[in-house]
C-alpha cells in the first residue's frame, strides 16, 4: 500500500524525488554505513529526497542508533518543507521503545488509521493488480481469494504471486482448484469468520454478565472492561471500522472504541492475569470457527 502511494505521487509530480523503502530496508542500509565509514554520505542521500515513506516504522522500536540517524534525517526534511509519510501497525502512542523526542514528531502530522479492506475492496484491489500485471484470473477464482484471504494488502498480492509461480513451476492452468489448494497452505484460517455477536457473547460470559449489560450506559468497573475487551477484539477479528463496532457495543463513537483498544493494549503489557483472560476468550473465539 505504502509503495501504491509513492508510485501514485511520482506520477502526479513526476520532478520530485519520492523514496518508498522499509524500515528493515534503511536499518540494513544504515548499519552498512557505519560498517564502511560512509554514514555522511547515507544521511546526505536521505536529506535530498522530497517525498521518503518509510514502511513499518515500528521496526524501529529499540534500536537506538537508527532511531538517531531518523531522527537528524527527519528534522532535516522537515525543515526543508519535504514530505514525510510513515506507516505502523500501532498507533504512535503504543510505540514503547520509541524515543520521545521521535514520538513528538510523529504526532506532528495527521495520523490516518487504516481499517482493514472489506471484502468489495480486497476484489478491486485484486483486480487492479492482476491488469496491471498483465496476467488473467478467472472472475471466481479474484472472488475466491477475496473471501479468504482477509488479513491484508500484502498477503493478497502474496497469494496471486503464489498462485503465479505454482501455475508456471507445474504448467497447471489458473483455476479454482489451483487457487483453493494455494489459498489453504497459505491462510491460517480458511473456515468462518468470527462476528461481532460471538464476541460480545463470549466476553460476557467470560466475565459472568448478562449481553445486556454490555450495551448499557453503566459505568461498573466490570461492565467497562467488558465493553473495551469486547471492542479490542472486534477490532483484531472482524472487517468492521471502529464507528460500526462502536454503533454495536453500547452505541459509542469512533473515539470510545480507539481508546477501548489503547487501554486494552496497554493492560495486557503489564497484567499477566488481564492477558490470560484474553488469550481464553480468543481460544473460545477460535473454537467457534
Amino acid at each position: 500500500m505504502a509503495n501504491a502511494i509513492g508510485t501514485r505521487i511520482k506520477e502526479v509530480y513526476p520532478e520530485k524525488r519520492v523514496l518508498y523503502v522499509s524500515a528493515h530496508l534503511f536499518q540494513i542500509q544504515y548499519t552498512d554505513s557505519v560498517r564502511h565509514n560512509t554514514t555522511n554520505d547515507f544521511i546526505n542521500f536521505y536529506q535530498t529526497i522530497d517525498v521518503l515513506i518509510i514502511d513499518d516504522i515500528q521496526e524501529f522500536v529499540g534500536v537506538t542508533r537508527t532511531q538517531n540517524t531518523f531522527f537528524h534525517i527527519f528534522n532535516h526534511l522537515h525543515q526543508n518543507g519535504k514530505q514525510l509519510i510513515l506507516t505502523s501497525d500501532r498507533a504512535p502512542v503504543l510505540l514503547q521503545g520509541m524515543e520521545d523526542r521521535l514520538l513528538t514528531r510523529f504526532k506532528w502530522g495527521m495520523v490516518a488509521e487504516l481499517e482493514r479492506p472489506t471484502a468489495d475492496l480486497r476484489k478491486d484491489i485484486l483486480r487492479n493488480k492482476i491488469h496491471r500485471d498483465g496476467l488473467q484470473f478467472p472472475s471466481e477464482v479474484i472472488d475466491y481469494i477475496a473471501e479468504n484471504v482477509n488479513e491484508s494488502v500484502r498477503d493478497l498480492e502474496g497469494i496471486v504471486i503464489a498462485i503465479m509461480a505454482r501455475s508456471t513451476i507445474f504448467n497447471k492452468d489458473i483455476n479454482l482448484d489451483l487457487a483453493k489448494l494455494v489459498v489453504h497452505g497459505s491462510v491460517r484460517n480458511e473456515t468462518k469468520a468470527i462476528s461481532i455477536e460471538d464476541i460480545i457473547n463470549t466476553v460476557c460470559k467470560h466475565f459472568g454478565l448478562e449481553t445486556a449489560a454490555i450495551h448499557t450506559k453503566s459505568r461498573k468497573r466490570e461492565v467497562v472492561q467488558a465493553r473495551q475487551v469486547a471492542m479490542y477484539l472486534a477490532k483484531e477479528n472482524t472487517e468492521l471500522s471502529t464507528s460500526k463496532i462502536g454503533k454495536f457495543i453500547g452505541g459509542k463513537d469512533h473515539a470510545t472504541v480507539l481508546h477501548a483498544c489503547k487501554t486494552v493494549k496497554g493492560q495486557c503489557e503489564v497484567d499477566k492475569s488481564f492477558r490470560t483472560d484474553i488469550s481464553s476468550i480468543e481460544s473460545t473465539l477460535k473454537q467457534k470457527k
